[in-house]
């Protein structure tokens, strides 16, 4: 199933900026032409402090003269950063809009919003230093699906997105992020770009462990019956199960966050409180079923969630996990 593109808008956008933006669709609160209306779908996200208004074409019709004529209705109408999106578009229409001074953005290939500062990237994005919010997601996944599988030989962006169900631009964007914190290195082999992480097994989970962070974006307290959904053992459910932790009252379930919203429409799943709750969801920055084959999530995924927890007995379950898998 085609992913939404407001979901596909904000993990590009996540990924690309090394950042956690929220993508929302708007509608019907503005004073805007109602042809508007019926051409354009509006999103709101907050990027680096401002708020920013995404004017994506329900079919691509307008030519990039109109698009920017509309673009600024939008703009009259609504006081901030407006950026036309599409699913793709072609060179000539790009090199259109940039002469009509148009930001835009194409998720998982393009983004040009020059009142942000920020360049157009197509095929390289320069690695941004670490910061204290840790690896980004998909460089955590590549990491984990590493010292998971060593003995896969998947090193290039092709091989590694396949199996992480990410981009292979998405992936390669995660290299740069892996070099910047020095965890590994990349070569060229002819056409292909090779990463190299520059230690092994438990020495390269050490040296990590400080890039760290939890895969989780939300937890959701949910009512009704997933019986046959992709959902994975998660939390201090997977925890318990893998090691001597007391298991908890409610059991806890991952997938990814951006098939969150079709699985709880197509399961008729609904989000109550806790104490009305049958079980609970965690939502992932990265798909669990990426980097397990098990009916838990991973067991490094739990290691980042919970190795810092408040709770010292989950954090030495967390530690206990860790020193008992055979690799290290």
């Amino acid at each position: 199933m085609e992913e939404p593109f407001a979901e596909a808008l904000e993990r590009y956008l996540g990924e690309t900026l090394h950042d956690r933006i929220r993508v929302t669709e708007i509608g019907g609160t503005f004073a805007l032409p109602s042809f508007l209306e019926r051409t354009y779908k509006l999103y709101e996200a907050q990027i680096a402090g401002k708020r920013c208004i995404f004017v994506a074409a329900r079919e691509n019709l307008a030519t990039p003269s109109d698009i920017a004529k509309h673009v600024g209705l939008v703009r009259s109408a609504i006081e901030a950063v407006v950026v036309f999106a599409a699913p793709s578009l072609s060179a000539h229409n790009r090199s259109r809009l940039l002469s009509h001074g148009v930001a835009f953005v194409v998720p998982g290939n393009q983004l040009y919003i020059p009142d942000l500062a920020m360049d157009l990237r197509e095929h390289f994005r320069a690695p941004k230093l670490q910061d204290a919010d840790g690896l980004s997601p998909a460089a955590q996944a590549v990491l984990f699906h590493h010292l998971l599988r060593p003995d896969e030989n998947a090193f290039t962006p092709s091989l590694i997105a396949k199996r992480l169900h990410y981009s292979a631009m998405s992936i390669g964007r995660a290299f740069d992020d892996l070099v910047a914190v020095r965890l590994a290195e990349t070569e060229k082999h002819g056409k292909e770009r090779h990463i190299r992480f520059k230690a092994s097994g438990r020495q390269l989970l050490d040296v990590a462990r400080d890039h760290l962070r939890s895969p989780v974006r939300a937890v959701k307290f949910v009512k009704g019956n997933f019986v046959g959904a992709p959902l994975k053992t998660a939390g201090e459910s997977a925890l318990a199960e893998l090691t001597d932790l007391s298991r908890p009252r409610m059991d806890a379930y991952a997938i990814a966050a951006s098939d969150w919203k079709t699985l709880a429409r197509d399961r008729g799943l609904v989000e109550t409180d806790r104490h009305d709750a049958d079980y609970m969801v965690e939502t992932w920055s990265y798909d669990p079923a990426g980097l397990s084959d098990m009916p838990t999530v991973d067991p490094l995924s739990l290691y980042a969630q919970f190795k810092d927890h408040s709770d010292e007995r989950v954090a030495a379950a967390a530690e206990r996990l860790v020193e008992g898998l055979p690799w290290l």
